[in-house]
């Protein structure tokens, strides 16, 4: 991790032993008294803490010396067919890091309905997966975690959102890359933009037909066919280059 993630804003805090925080800063960072750990707040500022007390009983006690601006999250929903778990944590992981706005799953034809009430979803341990995510980009963003037990409910919560394309390897129309710089607007105040991307099966006809109804274009990002986690990594990274949402 890059930095320490809190739920909430503190002037001091006294980090319990058994805190994999705690843990982390005495066996990872072997920080002294005085160090300066960078620490940061839930959906707020990123910032240094000080390392004011190395308790006996293994506690940490952190005083916050200054605070700065996270880096905002860019305007992109991902919408995703429910995978497996173990793919799913991939992908938790990777949208946090990446700072995406939102990620929307949906129960796919070509899904397992019991994905949907896998342990990752009952007990919040997919919110562990975005905050390590969060913790290793140096980001304080954890992306809204949406599901959706289909395509079509998914779909008419992203009317609004101006640009929408499905990545598919087979039907698609164009490049990815191609198609965002034909109906994007670019620069720091960019439109917000929406990716789809099937099940580990991929898209199903009917699935297909629902995504042109809803006016979504279809789009590839290469020949190859990849894992959904690593589509996800290379849509996102080519949205946000196309869109002008890194530059400076």
């Amino acid at each position: 991790m890059n930095l320490i993630l809190f739920e909430k804003q503190f002037d001091l805090i006294c980090i319990e032993k058994n805190d994999t925080r705690a843990l982390h800063i005495r066996k990872v960072l072997r920080a002294e008294l005085g160090a300066l750990i960078c620490i940061g707040f839930v959906n707020g500022p990123r910032g240094q803490a000080e390392v004011t007390q190395l308790g006996e009983d293994g506690s940490v006690t952190l005083k916050l010396v200054s605070t700065e601006p996270a880096p905002k999250p860019l305007p992109i929903t991902l919408l995703i067919g429910l995978p497996r778990p173990h793919t799913a944590k991939r992908i938790l992981f990777e949208a946090a890091s990446l700072g995406v706005a939102r990620v929307q799953f949906f129960e796919a034809e070509r899904g397992e309905p019991s994905y949907a009430s896998s342990r990752l979803w009952q007990d919040n341990a997919w919110r562990e997966r975005l905050w390590l995510g969060a913790e290793q980009s140096f980001g304080t963003h954890l992306p809204e975690v949406v599901m959706y037990p289909d395509l079509q409910t998914a779909l008419s919560e992203l009317f609004e959102i101006p640009i929408r394309v499905a990545l598919d390897n087979y039907e698609a129309s164009g490049s990815l890359g191609a198609i965002l710089l034909q109906d994007g607007q670019v620069g720091p105040d960019a439109k917000t933009c929406a990716l789809a991307l099937g099940a580990e099966r991929g898209w199903s006809p009917n699935e297909r037909d629902c995504l042109r109804q809803n006016s979504w274009q279809l789009a590839h990002i290469g020949e190859q066919v990849l894992r959904v986690e690593t589509a996800v990594v290379s849509a996102v990274a080519i949205a946000a280059d196309r869109l002008g949402l890194h530059s400076r």
